[in-house]
């Protein structure tokens, strides 16, 4: 059995490089990771402050969770905007000079132009989603967690969460 290599070159448009559309699209999701990892690191401390103020016999409160993402994923949104304009200028580098867009149209497979256009950023696109929606799922799964840490031992934990800026005593969800 063969290993059926995928020809990059088939992937973006002639001239330019779709590995390194690639390569740069990976480093700016890595980015965007990395940068989502201050809502992490804000749930875990605000939990280890609960966690020491219950401990000591005060009340104290924590915000509900959508709070502490603040601008955590917004660099997965940049990244889309961003390869948004890469399959714009792709498909603008086909009007450049001899106007091969012309040709494209014209080839017995007519989904090679649209192709060559936005594989590669959609790709990206797609794994910009993936990639925030896994990682918000999993802050969001650590601050249930570290909460129900926090407030084991605690009658109603749900009355420690603020929501609207009052305190709530409906539940947790």
């Amino acid at each position: 059995m063969t290993k059926k290599r995928i020809a990059l070159e088939k992937l973006a448009p002639v001239g330019a490089d779709a590995q390194k559309q690639l390569r740069w699209t990976g480093i700016a999701l890595a980015a965007s990771a990395l940068w989502s990892l201050r809502a992490l690191f804000r749930v875990i401390g605000e939990m280890k402050t609960l966690k020491a103020i219950l401990d000591q016999g005060a009340s104290g409160f924590v915000a509900p969770y959508p709070k502490y993402l603040g601008s955590a994923f917004y660099g997965f949104a940049l990244v889309s905007l961003v390869l948004a304009g890469v399959a714009a200028w792709n498909y603008a580098s086909f009007r450049q000079g001899a106007r091969t867009d012309y040709l494209m149209r014209r080839l017995p497979d007519r989904w090679e132009y649209h192709r060559r256009c936005l594989t590669v950023p959609l790709l990206g696109i797609g794994a910009s989603l993936l990639i925030a929606l896994a990682l918000w799922v999993l802050y969001r799964a650590v601050y249930w967690h570290l909460f129900r840490e926090a407030t084991a031992g605690v009658e109603d934990p749900a009355r420690l969460i603020i929501r609207g800026g009052q305190v709530t005593w409906r539940g947790l969800w």
